[in-house]
């Protein structure tokens, strides 16, 4: 791979994403709060279903002009997200002095401070998984916390490997109409499940077509230098919303795509692509012989999703 070198692009991307301030963000817990008072006779998982979808369709995005992958949790692409179902009774007691702790410093704005202590935290004190936890197993936790540490009771996990390929194969509408076929068949049991599977899958697709169109309105207000791959860009999203990735540029993106809502669902770390290698080299060689891409611009894009992966997240 000799002559390959890192873009001007790419640098000030890195520059602008280091450089970003870090703020909290309530937003989506607003959301979440929102939904679930309002559907408070619902079960569980028809209530994060329709939080997830609503934050997908709500939530502010923001796009960078130099962007080649997009697509975050928060308009801020180091923000710190506030997720009140798991678990939030750490950021009630320390939410004022984040701007001021020695380390993994955030800015907080003061009406956020206020929403959050007034209005999320009331609603969720006693009734999250970290409470229901503490309610049903806390004598257990304490005891085996006196010879093993016992880390994170307040959240999902994650250290999971999702299926990126058959996420690449399909796309959330192929997703979509294979859970309508099983919604057709399936037991009693399992109806809620897929019911909420296409809510979710709805609110991935029009997660990616906003980013379409807010790309759309920015366009005639950017340089001309970055006019046509965001226009790409843009396509793409709107592609993704529709039909499974075909380039290597999509594939990319609609890998991405599922690592935000992914996070955006559980709050959780430790998501894995899996072999990347293996499920996005057919992409890269077809590209690669239709003269779509070359060596460079491949590795531009993989940048660009490096830098999602590392900082945005």
């Amino acid at each position: 791979m000799e002559g390959l070198y890192q873009t001007n692009r790419v640098k000030t991307l890195k520059e602008k994403m280091v450089n970003e301030p870090r703020y909290v963000s309530i937003e989506q817990a607003r959301i979440i709060t929102r939904v679930y008072q309002q559907n408070e006779d619902l079960s569980i998982p028809m209530k994060r279903a329709l939080s997830l979808k609503a934050a997908l369709e709500e939530l502010e995005i923001g796009v960078e002009k130099e962007e080649l992958i997009v697509g975050n949790r928060t308009k801020g692409v180091r923000y710190g997200v506030v997720f009140p179902e798991s678990g939030c009774s750490w950021v009630y007691n320390e939410i004022e002095n984040l701007p001021y702790r020695p380390q993994d410093q955030f800015l907080v704005k003061e009406a956020d401070i206020q929403e959050f202590k007034e209005v999320i935290y009331p609603y969720w004190k006693g009734h999250s998984m970290e409470d229901v936890i503490r309610h049903q197993y806390g004598q257990e936790i304490d005891a085996m916390a006196k010879v093993v540490k016992i880390n994170q009771k307040d959240h999902a996990q994650g250290h999971i490997c999702p299926d990126s390929k058959l996420w690449l194969e399909l796309g959330p509408q192929g997703l979509i109409k294979k859970a309508q076929e099983k919604l057709k068949t399936c037991s009693k049991e399992h109806k809620e499940f897929y019911e909420c599977t296409i809510l979710v899958l709805q609110g991935a697709c029009t997660f990616m077509r906003r980013y379409h169109d807010y790309i759309k309105e920015m366009l005639p207000h950017v340089e001309s230098q970055y006019q046509a791959t965001l226009q790409t860009v843009a396509d793409n999203c709107l592609h993704l919303s529709k039909r499974a990735p075909e380039s290597f540029h999509e594939a990319l993106q609609s890998l991405w795509f599922l690592f935000v809502i992914l996070h955006m669902e559980s709050n959780a770390s430790s998501f894995s692509p899996g072999r990347i290698d293996q499920y996005l080299y057919p992409f890269y060689q077809k590209d690669k012989n239709a003269g779509i891409i070359d060596d460079q611009y491949a590795l531009e894009l993989l940048e660009c999703l490096s830098f999602k992966n590392t900082i945005k997240i």
